[in-house]
């Protein structure tokens, strides 16, 4: 017969069974129960939860088993395979239907018989339960430091170090100023409301020989992680007012307003997910922090506001560059974006030169460079439409560009790139 044996383990810590110890488990049950010389594939794999279906290690069992190549899939405990009872289920209609069987060693569960499955089904009941208890645990953990104002650890936001201070038996840490590097977060709030822009922040602060905690230049990404981040805000009524209409669990009442106290967010970011993104503040709790606030509600608000409008304004900001997105910069690979300038005009930049990245690229001149792309693109068109004695109704090809909207080219261009070689039939088919 033919076995896969898997083991995970979530995070390497001495917790646990390790990845060898579940292996050696499931090597034994298979010898007592099936005998010795049968084919055993080990699927092993460290630092994946139960809750991502996308481990490598996991999918590649799948494939196998998909394959009809396996008789049993063995797991030392349920949770290694899956804590979600939707997942598990579908998982065990899966193996049945690749005539593979599933047992799990340490609850003695083998879904080639009919006990087996009603139990297997049972204990991911109860396993999907303990994660969600969980959860809740640790929701209403954050819920009690929230109302504390406590630090929960990290790396400090600029300006703060922490103190440890003890509680009822219990130690917590609070953040406090650190005054020299207040100074600085100061001196980009300042910039940036005479500017209004990053970019020109950045320059200020590297002509004042300005840098940050590790001695290197802001990047644009950590100047606005500094603007955006509430740690530096007032708990004022207008901070509160924000956070409340945006949906935010707020946990400290209109009358604990302060002017002298600033804001501590929890849950402001998904941890489950890679790299940690940034959740929307639907899903942030807001509370009283104990570290002094620098920047009143109302101007920090604003300064929300003005990204917010600033995002909004670049989801539409293409219609006036016909290469936006498409446009890749020949020195590092990343996008050229095209960014408008005082006189009406605009140019390219290299995305890595705009977040302080170090790239070559120099800037093109945005409407010199649309109009030599359309140039070249139109000669393009028309020579294959002529190679192939083909008409496009009762107007040439440059006429019917002219009347498309700038989505359109976009879209015309981004389908010769991906054709390649377009023919008359194609191009008809997309005019």
């Amino acid at each position: 017969m033919e076995f896969a044996i898997y083991s995970r383990k979530s995070k390497q810590t001495g917790k646990g069974e390790s990845i060898q110890n579940q292996i050696e488990y499931c090597r034994k049950y298979i010898a007592s129960r099936f005998g010795e010389n049968h084919k055993i594939h080990i699927f092993a794999e460290e630092g994946y939860s139960a809750k991502n279906r996308c481990r490598p290690q996991f999918q590649s069992m799948l494939t196998i088993a998909e394959q009809k190549k396996l008789d049993y899939i063995v797991c030392y405990r349920l949770d290694r395979i899956s804590r979600n009872v939707g997942d598990f289920a579908l998982l065990i209609e899966q193996l049945a239907k690749w005539e593979t069987a599933f047992i799990c060693v340490q609850e003695q569960f083998d879904t080639s018989t009919p006990t087996g499955r009603a139990m297997m089904y049972m204990a991911s009941v109860f396993a999907q339960l303990e994660r969600e208890t969980i959860g809740e645990r640790v929701k209403d953990n954050m819920f009690y430091l929230a109302k504390k104002g406590y630090w929960l650890g990290g790396t400090f936001p600029l300006g703060f170090t922490s103190i440890r201070v003890s509680e009822n038996g219990h130690s917590y840490c609070h953040l406090v100023q650190q005054e020299k590097e207040i100074k600085i977060v100061q001196k980009i709030y300042f910039l940036f409301l005479e500017y209004y822009n990053l970019s020109a922040v950045k320059r200020k602060l590297e002509e004042e020989k300005i840098y940050s905690r590790q001695g290197n230049a802001f990047s644009l990404m950590a100047l606005k992680e500094i603007l955006t981040n509430p740690v530096y805000c007032k708990a004022d009524q207008k901070a509160r007012e924000y956070f409340y209409k945006k949906g935010a669990e707020v946990t400290f009442s209109a009358k604990q307003c302060s002017n002298n106290y600033g804001l501590m967010v929890y849950n402001k970011r998904n941890y489950s997910k890679k790299a940690a993104p940034r959740q929307k503040i639907e899903h942030w709790i807001v509370a009283l922090g104990k570290q002094k606030g620098i920047l009143s509600g109302e101007v920090w608000v604003s300064i929300q506001n003005y990204f917010e409008r600033s995002k909004k304004k670049q989801k539409t900001e293409n219609n006036y560059a016909l290469l936006s997105g498409i446009l890749y910069c020949g020195s590092c690979g990343e996008k050229m974006q095209p960014k408008k300038r005082k006189n009406h005009t605009f140019d390219y930049i290299c995305k890595s030169k705009l977040q302080g990245k170090n790239c070559v690229m120099q800037n093109l001149a945005g409407k010199e460079t649309d109009s030599q792309t359309e140039s070249y693109l139109l000669d393009y068109i028309e020579s294959l439409v002529k190679q192939q004695n083909k008409k496009i109704g009762h107007c040439s090809f440059g006429e019917l560009w002219k009347g498309m909207e700038i989505k359109q080219k976009q879209e015309a261009i981004r389908f010769l790139i991906k054709k390649g070689v377009w023919n008359g039939t194609e191009l008809q088919y997309f005019l």
